[in-house]
């Protein structure tokens, strides 16, 4: 597994740099150019990017694609209109997972 120092030293950048892009720390802007070739070197370098956000999001959009393809393979008999029922549901529960276990990061609607 390769380290921020290896990925930095790949793209001729500052280490503190490249662990703002790998992290997505608000607030510091690069441009796609600048992105796509941190991230395109730590993937070729074998860094782990499930430990970064975007590789949490990407086991959480894993995970919840799983679930709706068993779920459509268990339903055989289910329309397009279950199957988009059957999203919305599971939308709606983490909505109000998130409004209950983060109040400040999802503040109910008024």
């Amino acid at each position: 597994m390769a380290s921020l120092e290896e990925v930095a030293q790949e793209v001729g950048m500052d280490v503190d740099a490249v662990r703002v892009i790998l992290a997505e720390v608000p607030g510091h802007n690069y441009d796609k150019a600048t992105l796509d070739r941190v991230f395109g070197a730590a993937r070729k370098l074998g860094y782990d990017l499930k430990k970064l956000k975007i590789g949490k999001r990407m086991e959480v959009r894993k995970a919840a694609i799983e679930d709706i393809i068993k779920q459509v393979e268990t339903h055989a008999d289910w329309t397009r209109d279950d199957i988009l029922e059957y999203m919305r549901h599971s939308i709606g529960l983490v909505r109000r997972v998130q409004k209950k276990a983060f109040p400040a990061e999802f503040p109910t609607e008024e």
